[in-house]
């Protein structure tokens, strides 16, 4: 199928300004994709990782952690994550989520790691539609 100059400008130009218009209606706060109510998750994927692979990363040790936070990890180990409403979230949550940000090096990187144990989990936490750190990444 050979498409022609123009066509491929028109398909682009369209493609541009669907693009355009989710970016411009972000900034205006009138949130039409709905991520305002999107509530803020924490949630452990278990990862296998070599001793080499081990020795490179610094995880997030759950017997380190105050008690209040191991009882939110904890929480979202045995029920698949932990989740609460957007803006809300006791004191523990919120130095949990900047213990994970921390380990991100300000956003250079979404991979976090929790040791318990012998096992190695790779952490995703997500504050509304700002993803802080992602198993898959």
């Amino acid at each position: 199928m050979t498409l022609s100059r123009r066509t491929l400008l028109r398909r682009g130009a369209l493609c541009g300004a669907v693009g355009l218009a989710g970016c411009v209606g972000g900034l205006t706060g009138d949130d039409p994709q709905g991520t305002a109510d999107l509530p803020r998750r924490l949630w452990f994927e278990e990862a296998s990782l070599s001793a080499s692979e081990r020795e490179a990363i610094d995880p997030i040790v759950f017997g380190d952690l105050p008690e209040a936070e191991r009882e939110i990890v904890r929480t979202a180990l045995e029920e698949g994550e932990y989740t609460l409403e957007r803006d809300q979230g006791p004191p523990a949550f919120e130095s949990l989520r900047d213990r994970i940000e921390a380990r991100t090096g300000n956003g250079e990187t979404l991979a976090v790691y929790l040791r318990h144990g012998d096992t190695y989990y790779r952490v995703g936490f997500a504050d509304g539609d700002h993803i802080v750190a992602h198993p898959d990444q």
